[in-house]
């Protein structure tokens, strides 16, 4: 300690300073506070070193210790173990309400719009007449051939009765000509007839008329001969309706004609009914790999429209007391299923058999688990099979 201080007296002496004994005591305190600073400072140090070295005594660096709480760390998991349930396999399907028939109107024979007695929306019964042509040249042809069979007509009466009375005046063969020609044309006639009743188009059936493609005076060809004819009207048979359902190829073995159908309407809430299956196609569209299946509803006051949206819920099979497990427990491995089982606190990947399934539920087919299975539910993509677990029992 004198040491240091004849130093600074030494330095101060050097420099021709005049020195007081007011700056040397000054000076003293400063050299004072300097040496505790320093003190403090390697307190400080000395206390990290120490700190560093216990550490690294403790646990190797940091690696022994990280690694012993990793080991010492189990993970939970949430199990279930697999019941016996009443199984009911449904499947829900979207079909499309259509129209129980459908067909566009035209006319059997060439005229003119003269008069449409229905229009969009308006319900028409069979055989009642939608429209009515005119034919002016077909009128004219009538007449003609009315006039051709009057006339043959009394050729043919007047040869008989001569032929009666005279036989040997009267060839047998002119009068059988006589005849022949007067039916020809009477037949004439009759298909002249036929072709003038044609002019009123009627509907083949009870239903609803949706478009209307012509106006009066327009002009309509004959639709058995021309080959692109207009059309007049667009008519469906709305009740009962027709609901068409694309069935998926995995389905078909399990849906049967009179299966009892439960049918939804989306766009109508609350609105559902009871129906079965009326017709199955029996062969697969080779685009969508479906089987068409139509239902049959009834509709008397067409609260279902063509075009609607459906859901059919079909009830494919039903099984008493078999093994099952929530879809929860189903896990996805290289597009395989499996399920996550624990044994002995361990974890296995089991490849998964099912069976029957709906929405909630799975049959489960492996002979390896059983009521007393421990199957993940929860938690399995934070474990790896092997993994040591803490299986807790998920509670209902």
């Amino acid at each position: 300690m004198k040491t240091i201080k004849y130093k600074y007296i030494y330095r101060y002496y050097n420099a021709s300073t005049p020195l007081s004994m007011t700056s040397f005591r000054a000076e003293s305190r400063n050299h004072s506070c300097r040496k505790s600073n320093l003190i403090i400072v390697g307190l400080l140090a000395a206390s990290l070193f120490i700190s560093s070295c216990s550490k690294g005594q403790q646990d190797g660096s940091g690696s022994t210790a990280d690694g012993v709480s990793e080991s010492n760390k189990i993970q939970s998991v949430k199990v279930v173990k697999p019941q016996q349930r009443s199984f009911i396999a449904e499947v829900l399907i979207t079909g499309t309400a259509r129209p129980n028939q459908m067909v566009t109107l035209y006319a059997m024979e060439s005229g003119y719009v003269q008069n449409i007695s229905m229009d969009i929306g308006d319900m028409v019964s069979k055989g009642e007449v939608v429209a009515e042509l005119a034919n002016p040249e077909l009128v004219r042809q009538y007449e003609q051939k009315k006039a051709q069979l009057k006339a043959k007509q009394s050729i043919y009466e007047r040869l008989k009765s001569t032929r009666e009375k005279t036989p040997a005046i009267t060839p047998l063969q002119l009068v059988e000509n006589a005849e022949a020609e007067y039916l020809s044309v009477n037949a004439s006639l009759n298909a002249i007839k036929d072709r003038m009743n044609f002019l009123s188009v009627k509907a083949p059936f009870t239903g609803k008329i949706t478009k209307r493609l012509v106006d009066h005076g327009a002009l309509v060809q004959s639709g058995l001969t021309e080959d692109n004819p207009q059309g007049i009207f667009e008519l469906q048979e709305i009740s009962p309706i027709r609901l068409t359902v694309p069935l998926p190829e995995s389905d078909i073995t399990a849906i049967g004609k009179d299966m009892d159908v439960t049918v939804t309407f989306p766009e109508l809430p609350g609105e559902s009914c009871q129906a079965k299956v009326s017709r199955i196609a029996g062969a697969l569209d080779p685009a969508s790999k479906t089987m068409q299946v139509e239902i049959d509803i009834d509709n008397p006051d067409g609260f279902i429209k063509p075009g609607m949206y459906a859901k059919a819920l079909m009830q494919i099979s039903r099984r008493e007391s078999v093994l099952s497990l929530p879809v929860t427990a189903q896990w996805i491995f290289q597009n395989q299923p499996f399920v996550l089982i624990v044994k002995d606190d361990k974890v296995e990947r089991v490849p998964l058999r099912k069976g029957l399934s709906n929405k909630d539920y799975f049959e489960v087919l492996n002979p390896e688990i059983t009521e007393n299975s421990l199957v993940i539910v929860q938690g399995k993509g934070l474990v790896q099979p092997g993994q040591v677990v803490k299986p807790v029992l998920r509670s209902k």
